[in-house]
């Protein structure tokens, strides 16, 4: 690594940069990558670290440098593949625990039964941290702080985090209470208890589960997979915007299993909201809190008993 930085920085950093400047590796002054290369008169698109490629591998190569196999749009590892499979291995031990539980009560599963509840939530995010654990380690710097942004909150995530889940929320019950009179208030009596991750929670250990694994589990685990990985895989192959719609519509969908057929008409907002979180703060705190708030609103939002 060249001892002699050039100077200047972001978009104006080429003009501003020192013609003397010996080519070289420099701190890449769009925080793109870790390293951009210098040539001497001006920065090039060839960038090294676990953002882009290891490319080329030599310092000061003896030769004209070729140009890079990929350049990253946005700071973010490789992982969408990882993800998906990771995504359905959760699945399918979610799934396998469901099978389980309803073998053993006679061929039906309890859905108030806190330990299914549990289970299978616990089997589903084993395939989501795995997915994490395995990018980070095989595309990145094996540091979850330095690949995804995960990091003890600041207060200014406090107060972004709360406004968010306030506003995520917000919105889909507006959405819901549209559904809902579009549906007819006359119904609205003989619906079935509401579902909270897909389960009729029912006593005070199956609300206690409930609420730990909506209001602390979730945006943990979610977090890490949606806005961490699969937002910051398409952030780097789409840039920024794409990748937060992008990313928000796969986390809408993602919820079907659970939330129901509705789930990509009233989750989508929130995931955008969460993904312009990530995007701001570069960290998954802020969103982290938003997500908290946004499953927490929920058990005061079924006290409507129009969305009930």
């Amino acid at each position: 690594m060249s001892s002699h930085t050039p100077s200047g920085s972001g978009g104006s950093a080429g003009a501003g940069a020192a013609a003397s400047a010996r080519p070289g590796w420099y701190p890449d002054p769009w925080r793109v990558a870790p390293h951009r290369w210098w040539d001497g008169g001006g920065w090039t698109p060839i960038l090294r670290g676990p953002y882009g490629e290891a490319w080329p591998a030599v310092t000061y190569p003896a030769g004209p440098i070729p140009r890079p196999p990929f350049q990253p749009k946005g700071p973010g590892i490789q992982g969408g593949g990882v993800a998906a499979v990771g995504a359905a291995i959760g699945y399918a031990l979610s799934s396998t625990v469901a099978v389980s539980f309803a073998v053993a009560s006679s061929g039906r599963a309890d859905l108030s039964d806190p330990w299914l509840l549990l289970t299978s939530q616990t089997a589903l995010w084993i395939g989501f941290v795995g997915a994490v654990v395995v990018a980070s380690r095989k595309n990145g710097s094996s540091s979850l702080a330095a690949d995804y942004g995960l990091s003890w909150p600041r207060l200014s995530d406090l107060g972004l985090g709360l406004g968010g889940g306030a506003i995520g929320r917000m919105i889909p019950t507006l959405l819901a209470l549209l559904l809902a009179l579009a549906g007819g208030l006359s119904n609205a009596g003989a619906r079935t208890a509401p579902t909270i991750l897909g389960a009729r929670p029912r006593g005070d250990l199956g609300w206690a589960v409930v609420v730990v694994l909506a209001v602390v589990g979730a945006p943990l685990v979610e977090e890490l997979l949606f806005r961490g990985l699969i937002q910051g895989a398409f952030t780097r192959r789409t840039g920024a915007v794409p990748a937060i719609f992008i990313t928000a519509l796969i986390f809408s969908f993602a919820h079907i299993f659970n939330e129901g057929p509705a789930a990509p008409l009233l989750i989508f907002p929130s995931g955008v909201i969460l993904g312009y979180l990530r995007y701001r703060t570069g960290r998954l705190a802020a969103g982290m809190i938003a997500h908290a708030t946004f499953n927490a609103s929920l058990f005061v939002v079924l006290l409507i008993p129009v969305l009930r």
